[in-house]
Parts: C-alpha cells; structure tokens; sequence
C-alpha cells in the first residue's frame, strides 16, 4: 500500500509480500527490495530504524544519509526526525504502532515506533513538543498518521501496568476474569484532538493486525501458533 499526503510518502506491505524481518526468516531482505522496487522507490534512499521499546528521539544528520550504502546502515532510536527529501525511514511491525508527525509547511517528519511502553512513556506527547518548540510547528501544518496495529478488540492484557494511571482509564476495559482490553492508537489519537488538531489531519488505517490475517501480527502468532513474521512501514518525503 502506498499513501501520499502533500509531499509526504507512506508506504506498508501485507502478508503477500512476505516476512520483512531477518529474525524471522532469510527471505527478508529480497523481500523488503522487491516490495521497494513495487512501490516504485529507490532501495538505497531507505535507513532502518531499530527502536528499543522507550522514547529516544533522534535528529537524522546529513552525515548519516550521505553514502552510498544508506540502506545498509540503521540508526538506533525510537523515533527519527527528518528534514531531507528522498530519504525514507523504515521498520518492520507486528502489533504496535507506526506513527508519523508530519509538518507539511517546514517539510519535516518524525518516525516513531510506538509499542505499549513507548506509548505509555508518551513518546507521541514529546513529539508534538518538539514539534511545537523546536521547528515552530503550527497547528494547522500538522499531520498525523497511524499505521495498521493492534486495536481494542484484539488487544488483550491481564492487569496492564496502564491501569496505575488515571489518564488511562478511559482506554482500558474489562474483558473477563483478569483480562483487560487496552486501546492504544485511541489514547495517541485523543491527544492530538484535545490539543487542538482535527479529525481530518488525523489519518488511522483501519486495519486491526490482531485479527486481520493478511498481516503479521506477533501478539496473534502467541495464541494460535501460526508462523511468525513481520511487515514493512516505511516513510519519507519527495
């Protein structure tokens, strides 16, 4: 799938176009340059990201995507700011969030991974900051995207460390016995609208990867055995 919104260009695979991570097969990476060449975009324009679950914000440097080898190289963070064109940020998922800020008038972006902790360290929140504070972002500039991940319905927990948080509430329910549903693309999404932002900047792909087969979905993978893999986001700016 491929999305473009002013300049900026998303793009994420399913299950047809295979596993995407190293870890899970040997196949990935023929896999990834196929997909790549499929969306109609140059291989050596892509830097992986490889996030470590917390919210550790990196600012991409002009020294690290001049090479002729970028789509060998990786850049360790949880999320990437860019402001260069034709270099695109990647990561492969498998329930958590693929999230993009994007400012359309300063032609600058932020890549993040938001997993259950990123999220509840608020890596989104500390974003928007940024955002806000550093490239003078307003908020009528602003984008934000949501890739497919995990939703309420699949999304299954027993005692979440959520639940020690007043602000959470409204996003946890109580499913059965100790099992807890947790929404987490609903907590990022109301904190852009009670900041200000409206729904039509807000773009969330509807696909929920715990139930949906098409996709790789790790959390799916533990209750039903099915071979595990991962899917490929990736964004970047013409």
């Amino acid at each position: 799938m491929r999305e473009q919104y002013d300049d900026l260009i998303l793009i994420y695979s399913n299950k047809e176009d295979g596993n995407m991570s190293k870890k899970y097969g040997l196949e990935a990476d023929s896999n990834r340059k196929r997909f790549i060449a499929k969306m109609g975009l140059e291989l050596n324009r892509f830097l992986l990201m490889q996030a470590d679950n917390q919210d550790h914000v990196v600012e991409l440097k002009e020294e690290v995507i001049d090479t002729p080898d970028l789509y060998y190289k990786l850049v360790e963070a949880d999320a990437i700011i860019c402001k260069y064109p034709n270099v695109f940020l990647y990561l492969n998922f498998g329930d958590c969030i693929p999230f993009t800020i994007y400012d359309r008038k300063n032609h600058v972006f932020a890549f993040a991974h938001l997993g259950w902790r990123s999220t509840y360290l608020d890596l989104h929140q500390k974003l928007f900051s940024i955002f806000r504070e550093q490239y003078n972002s307003r908020l009528s500039d602003l984008m934000i995207h949501i890739g497919p991940c995990i939703k309420k319905e699949s999304y299954l927990l027993s005692t979440p460390k959520q639940m020690e948080e007043e602000k959470w509430k409204p996003y946890i329910s109580h499913v059965k016995d100790d099992l807890y549903s947790i929404d987490l693309s609903g907590y990022v999404r109301d904190f852009f609208l009670t900041s200000g932002l409206s729904e039509s900047q807000i773009h969330i792909v509807p696909v929920d990867t715990g139930s949906d087969s098409s996709y790789f979905s790790h959390y799916r993978s533990t209750l039903t055995g099915e071979v595990e893999g991962r899917f490929f986001f990736g964004v970047g700016m013409e």
